[in-house]
């Protein structure tokens, strides 16, 4: 005699856990909070990117040179010291998040690594010049997707590589939000070096110039750098 099955309930297979949840990363909740932060410590980030930027201020005491090598010379300066900028702000950004105290030391400290954030801000615009010579936006987006290299390399370490791959990896499904962030700062950027005559290089041996010049770009790239913290800060949360 056949005796009956018993009977079995199939569980319901489980839904595969995404990897990331674009939805949660937003650019005007970045723009906010960063702004935020920013306002909040202005006189300390903004203290220590006006100390970064001090060097600028020999370029009136420099011998003469012909215009275009000191315009190159002086914006290559100005890219490496942005550099260095958001080296320094990561770990305060990341701090005052946690509620966390920074001192004026760990600044110091966070520049330990500026010769790698430098090996690795070059690696990106030299890449990204490449890329230039084929198409501009090709070239943005490369930009856009290591906008969080550099503070990817100050907290979690690594090689130069490494923290590009990482940036490549926490961008990946949002870079269209994390671009338009990257477009808010070049576009702030780009309006102060066009509206001080930078490229022409008409003023750059003025002191009186080149301090007020100094004073305006230590609070862009404070509130740049506190931009790419709190970036990569919500991008992590999503991994």
């Amino acid at each position: 005699m056949n005796t009956p099955r018993a009977s079995t309930t199939a569980l319901p297979r489980e839904r595969p856990v995404p990897l990331a949840e674009p939805d949660v990363f937003s650019p005007l909740d970045v723009l906010a909070e960063g702004f935020h932060i920013w306002l909040s410590q202005l006189p300390a980030f903004a203290g220590v990117a006006a100390l970064l930027h001090a060097p600028l201020l020999l370029v009136p005491f420099l011998p003469p040179l012909p215009r275009p090598a000191l315009v190159v010379a002086f914006v290559a300066a100005e890219l490496a010291i942005a550099l260095l900028v958001k080296a320094a702000l990561t770990k305060a950004v990341l701090d005052w998040q946690r509620q966390l105290p920074t001192e004026f030391s760990e600044y110091r400290d966070a520049l330990r690594t500026g010769p790698a954030v430098l090996v690795l801000g070059t690696r990106i615009l030299a890449r990204a010049a490449v890329r230039a010579f084929l198409l501009v936006l090709p070239a943005l987006n490369y930009l856009a997707d290591n906008f969080a290299a550099v503070p990817a390399l100050i907290v979690e370490g690594g090689s130069t590589g490494q923290a590009l791959l990482r940036s490549e990896q926490l961008t990946r499904g949002v870079r269209a939000r994390v671009f338009s962030i990257c477009l808010v700062i070049w576009l702030v950027g780009a309006l102060w070096t066009l509206c001080f005559g930078v490229l022409t290089g008409a003023h750059l041996g003025k002191m009186s110039w080149m301090i007020f010049y100094v004073c305006v770009r230590a609070l862009e790239r404070s509130f740049a750098a506190v931009l790419a913290a709190v970036a990569y800060h919500r991008l992590s949360d999503r991994y």
